[in-house]
């Protein structure tokens, strides 16, 4: 009887060590990146995005009803593979005007709200592009079109936009995080898609514009790059504390230059010569504070 009990306790041990020494999970940039074409390529050929040309004409919208997901108060033991599901791929379609070929690009970081398809990311992922529309993908292959702008924040660099389809996985809202909070990211910096890192809050400051007080930014230490725009910033429950903005160097010239996340790395002939003759010090990581997304929000 004892032999036996021994034996099952063993079992168990086993069965623990090798769950937890299961594969990670494996993400394959090219495939995603394939699979974002061929699907956002379909989209425009059934007429089925919306060009950036009424969707800018949107951004003008300021405020949205939604119906909020309840936020989770336990940290979770896998944050990653409980969110990231919740991460989109943004990208755009577009005809060159030398070939009568589709072409796409993906360009930016964006996460989900609802169930029912109303996502979030930067508003300069959407300012200023001229094609003929914009889609998403989530980490499982749905590709989905970008339909309309829900409500728009100029000032504090925010869209709330909405997606052809349902079904989708949402992240809830915290309050702001204190400075010194625990947080996690998952982005897509250049490229590499569903890329983790993690930090704490840094601090929260006013950034100072010519015409007079600017947005609050939440500055942080997890590391992000150009792609990782509107990447959900989370806290260790996997509710969305922030959001991916900007980065901004400092050299020791005492000159800082800010960039949003997703041009971070293409600076100018002149610029790039000025940076040389700099010593790079650090990186400052800004990002949007929640309460800045709750603002655009109104519930029902």
């Amino acid at each position: 009887m004892m032999k036996d009990v021994w034996w099952v306790c063993g079992l168990a041990s086993w069965l623990m060590v090798t769950g937890a020494m299961a594969a990670p999970v494996m993400v394959d940039d090219a495939a995603v990146a394939k699979e974002l074409t061929k699907g956002l390529h379909a989209l425009a050929d059934k007429g089925e995005v919306v060009s950036s040309k009424v969707l800018n004409s949107q951004l003008g919208r300021t405020t949205c009803k939604i119906k909020l997901p309840v936020s989770v108060q336990k940290p979770l033991a896998n944050l990653y593979s409980n969110c990231a599901d919740s991460v989109v791929v943004i990208g755009t379609v577009f005809k060159c005007g030398h070939c009568d070929k589709w072409h796409n690009r993906s360009s930016a970081t964006g996460w989900v709200l609802t169930e029912k398809g109303v996502m979030v990311t930067n508003y300069h992922v959407f300012e200023g592009k001229d094609v003929a529309g914009f889609g998403i993908r989530t980490r499982d292959g749905k590709v989905a079109a970008v339909t309309e702008i829900l409500a728009a924040s100029k000032r504090d660099d925010v869209v709330i936009f909405k997606v052809s389809g349902t079904g989708f996985n949402p992240l809830a809202l915290a309050p702001d995080a204190a400075v010194g909070s625990e947080l996690h990211v998952i982005a897509h910096p250049a490229g590499r898609y569903y890329t983790y890192t993690s930090g704490r809050v840094s601090r929260y400051y006013r950034k100072r514009i010519a015409s007079g007080d600017g947005p609050t930014l939440m500055a942080v230490t997890a590391e992000f790059a150009r792609g990782s725009s509107g990447g959900p910033v989370m806290n260790s429950a996997g509710n969305v504390i922030g959001m991916v903005s900007s980065t901004q160097s400092i050299y020791t010239s005492g000159a800082a230059q800010t960039k949003p996340a997703k041009e971070r790395g293409k600076s100018g002939k002149k610029s790039e010569k000025s940076d040389r003759s700099k010593v790079f010090q650090m990186i400052i990581r800004n990002c949007v504070p929640v309460s800045a997304i709750r603002a655009l929000i109104h519930r029902p």
